[in-house]
């Protein structure tokens, strides 16, 4: 009958590892919206997500994205996550020829391999007076897609472009706090 006695602190400490609270840490969240004082259909306008691409989209089932920042590795430079965080990592990224690449969610960014001839970036991201841009220099461009949505793309000038595209800033707007209850 010692056994059982010995073991009444070990439940008793599991007991209370088990009530500790989660270390929570509030994460600042942001949207990804358009600025194009020329065209009234899409200034103002907040980034959505539809298909894994970041655009501007019509309709009852987008939203606009919400994203936390993380220093990236690169110095001066930012990682953007989506929010709510999950199991599963999601990141903004770029992804395409190395000329035009498309603003996408990336899942576990770090695994992405690309297929020939393309580049995948989501650590390069530059927050500045409130505006988004990638480390490489460029513009954002939207391009019509679909009804009334437009596709947003990095454009380093080195790409053959069509006239089907309008210059933009990307603003980076408060979006409130968040709850991140990871370590």
């Amino acid at each position: 009958m010692k056994w059982p006695a010995s073991l009444l602190p070990l439940g008793l400490l599991a007991a209370f590892a088990t009530a500790a609270p989660v270390v929570e840490r509030q994460l600042d969240l942001y949207q990804l919206q358009i600025s194009c004082p020329a065209n009234k259909k899409v200034d103002g306008r907040f980034l959505a997500l539809k298909n894994n691409t970041l655009g501007i989209y019509d309709g009852d089932d987008t939203s606009p994205v919400k994203v936390y920042t993380v220093d990236s590795q690169k110095e001066g430079c930012n990682e953007l996550h989506t929010y709510p965080v999950g199991i599963v990592d999601h990141s903004i990224g770029l992804l395409g020829p190395p000329g035009l690449l498309t603003l996408v969610d990336m899942t576990n960014p770090r695994t992405v391999k690309p297929g020939e001839g393309n580049v995948a970036q989501w650590d390069t991201f530059r927050i500045s007076d409130g505006k988004l841009t990638n480390d490489a220099a460029g513009q954002w461009l939207a391009f019509p897609g679909a009804g009334n949505s437009w596709k947003l793309k990095w454009s380093d000038g080195s790409a053959v472009l069509t006239t089907d595209f309008m210059v933009v800033d990307v603003l980076y707007k408060s979006a409130g706090e968040g709850r991140y209850n990871g370590d």
